[in-house]
């Protein structure tokens, strides 16, 4: 099977992109490629066959009931402060792959700045975020 971006694939290629979002990522970016306006992140090496965790940001820029975070709110998980260092202009989605083990904390920490329905606000730009299983 072949992925979007691989060779043989009929999607168009992955590349390497930089951090062109409102704030610098953290350390633990291994990986960062982009393919049209999605960007996909690892900040983990590989998880031996454990099912991975995956935070998802998706551009909202629409939606005026947003809840505003803090630098605080953004930078007490290096998944959000990874993926809205990402989040430059002209990015719809940012997908950012973490170990398994920080689902819970992950998605505990979502929901208390909102919940994973909710639209949030930071930098001038709208978005939603969700905690899926890869």
């Amino acid at each position: 099977m072949s992925h979007l971006g691989s060779p043989g694939s009929d999607g168009p290629p992955l590349a390497d992109c930089r951090p062109d979002g409102p704030l610098p990522p953290g350390r633990s970016v291994v990986d960062a490629v982009e393919c049209g306006s999605a960007r996909f992140l690892t900040l983990t090496h590989a998880t031996g066959g454990v099912t991975p965790t995956y935070l998802v940001l998706t551009a909202d820029d629409d939606d005026e009931s947003a809840t505003p975070l803090s630098s605080t709110d953004v930078l007490s998980m290096p998944e959000i402060q990874n993926a809205i260092a990402y989040f430059g202009s002209g990015v719809e989605s940012v997908r950012v792959q973490t170990q398994s083990a920080r689902r819970v904390a992950l998605r505990e920490h979502v929901d208390a700045l909102g919940g994973e329905d909710s639209a949030f606000a930071f930098a001038g730009r709208t978005f939603h975020l969700d905690v899926v299983l890869g």
